[in-house]
């Protein structure tokens, strides 16, 4: 029973979900009359999964009381009435948060290929409290890849963006490298040259990593093992079999920071907190200002 949610307070109308609650398909009255088959016939495999979305976007809190339960501090009050506090600040502190953008490849909208995940599911995989407890693994069958390839999702955009982006790959490659033996990894982006450049001479203390200026230019399941094809331009049509693919995703402003940044008067971009890592800078307007990544 959700015996908070009869009080109203904690069921938010978010006004950013996505669509509305699926109907359940069912047989009409007149196939019922006379048997026992079932009502309800199950959703559509795509409509399931636009569902799921959809179900995992709402954020909303269906008033379980389980984190008042957890809470060991105590500091969860259902009681407390909601009020609006006005408060007189020297400074006002934007901080980026991150969403990430998965940019379509042709033969593979997102990850729709059960060997293709993104950089974000990779990092819950090689976390050791994670739910592989560090193990990185195929989904489609649990074996463990040898050959891994990291492929960049998105097109040019800004330099510092791109840096991350491949950075936070190359972290990940480097981690996955010492949780499995003989792994072969490469990395594949239309920004490699220019990547290679800003980089300087750090990528050559990456040992065992192959790095491909290229554009990717499909995705297709190959072989009942459900290996990845990844056809890519470098230079010319190339063609590669791998274990297992990994898209890396363009890092975002999620909606309130933006909404929050205009209500201020400041234009920002996830750029924008990347220009000093570490530091807090000044925006052109006084008394807001960014607090960089690290």
């Amino acid at each position: 029973m959700y015996i908070y949610e009869k009080k109203g307070r904690y069921v938010i109308d978010f006004q950013d979900i996505p669509a509305k609650r699926a109907e359940m398909p069912e047989i009409s009255v007149e196939e019922r009359q006379g048997n026992f088959k079932e009502v309800e016939t199950g959703f559509p495999e795509d409509v399931a999964v636009a569902e799921a979305k959809r179900c995992l976007s709402c954020r909303r809190c269906l008033g379980c009381a389980l984190c008042w339960a957890e809470c060991k501090p105590e500091a969860i009050n259902f009681e407390m009435p909601d009020q609006d506090v006005d408060l007189a600040v020297d400074k006002v502190i934007l901080t980026s948060g991150m969403q990430r953008k998965m940019a379509p490849i042709s033969g593979s909208v997102g990850n729709k290929h059960m060997n293709v995940v993104t950089d974000l599911q990779v990092e819950r995989m090689l976390a050791d409290t994670g739910p592989s407890n560090g193990l990185v693994m195929r989904p489609q069958d649990g074996e463990i890849p040898k050959k891994i390839a990291f492929v960049q999702s998105f097109g040019a955009g800004d330099d510092k963006v791109r840096d991350a982006t491949l950075i936070f790959g190359i972290n990940e490659a480097i981690l996955a490298q010492k949780k499995i033996d003989g792994a072969e990894i490469s990395f594949i982006s239309p920004d490699m040259d220019a990547f290679k450049a800003s980089a300087g001479g750090d990528l050559d203390k990456v040992s065992g990593v192959n790095f491909v200026n290229g554009t990717v230019i499909e995705l297709a399941e190959t072989g009942e093992g459900k290996d990845i094809e990844v056809k890519y331009d470098a230079g010319g049509e190339k063609a590669e079999t791998f274990d297992l693919v990994v898209l890396l995703t363009q890092p975002q402003l999620p909606p309130t920071v933006e909404e929050a940044a205009k209500k201020l008067g400041v234009e920002v971009s996830y750029a924008s907190f990347l220009d000093k890592p570490g530091d807090v800078v000044e925006t052109d307007k006084p008394g807001v200002v960014l607090a960089q990544n690290v």
